[in-house]
């Protein structure tokens, strides 16, 4: 069987969302969960409720360690708030996001509540210690089969496959095929040249800059899909086009700041400009 062609991502060729009726209200355009912020980690969870609000979702709360909430409440006064639950049963909204992972940690909360999460049939982004706990727990965690955006640096990309990031880095494509027959779903590899696949597709982007190796970039990217995906986005979309908008707001701000010193926020802080250079739907 020939192996699928890594296709280069034409930026020129991705869209946007369509323009908003006139009498749009919050509820049209989805509602992001985003289960991380474990202690001394809030700023991760804020990162990724922002950027998901910036990609266009209705509404965004934030379920953290109690300890995280004062990073919330200082960064992102739109977003509500819940501590981390017993269980989700009874008041997750069936058309809820997903995004879980940026700050979470891997003690026996996060493993209790990313086992729910990988029985629940809502669109769900993977990222950070959701993917350590998947490596650890193995691909029987994912009991549904949810719509799922996986978006690993090499270092977890390794653990998913029991092997080392730099054989990873050895032969990226070829992780990506490893991935995509362990696990399902859609994949997003980072790193220079990020590469995406799923079951028939695979794409690289040639986007972005060595500035964006900094803490809380990769917390930005997981909003920012989970918001994609909660304006209606289908998850190959949203993966395209988040990973793009990702990337060239990463290198708006590095023409602006410099690569040295390049913060995640200063991404986040890019979108909305990048965003208004994608034509639209409709």
């Amino acid at each position: 069987m020939m192996p699928t062609p890594m296709i280069p991502l034409d930026w020129d060729s991705l869209r946007g969302p369509p323009p908003r009726p006139r009498a749009a209200h919050k509820g049209d355009f989805g509602h992001v969960f985003v289960l991380g912020g474990g202690p001394g980690m809030g700023g991760a969870l804020a990162l990724s409720c922002s950027a998901a609000y910036r990609a266009g979702a209705g509404l965004v709360t934030a379920i953290g360690h109690p300890a995280a909430a004062i990073y919330l409440a200082a960064q992102l006064p739109e977003a509500t708030w819940r501590d981390w639950p017993a269980s989700f049963a009874d008041w997750l909204p069936a058309t809820a996001v997903l995004a879980v992972g940026p700050g979470l940690g891997q003690g026996l909360a996060p493993h209790n509540l990313l086992q729910e999460i990988g029985s629940m049939s809502q669109p769900q982004v993977w990222d950070a210690d959701a993917l350590n706990i998947l490596a650890r727990m193995g691909p029987t965690l994912l009991r549904s089969d949810a719509l799922r955006i996986f978006t690993p640096h090499p270092g977890e990309a390794g653990r998913l496959l029991g092997i080392s990031a730099a054989a990873v880095q050895a032969d990226r494509e070829g992780v990506v095929g490893q991935l995509l027959a362990r696990y399902g779903g859609v994949w997003v590899l980072k790193g220079q040249g990020t590469l995406l696949g799923d079951a028939t597709r695979r794409r690289r982007c040639d986007l972005g800059n060595p500035g964006m190796a900094t803490g809380g970039s990769g917390d930005v990217l997981t909003g920012l899909l989970a918001g994609l995906l909660a304006i209606g986005m289908a998850p190959w979309e949203a993966a395209q086009v988040g990973v793009c908008l990702h990337a060239r707001a990463g290198d708006l701000a590095a023409a602006r700041l410099g690569e040295e010193s390049l913060l995640a926020g200063d991404i986040l802080h890019a979108l909305p400009d990048v965003l208004q250079e994608l034509p639209r739907h409709g």
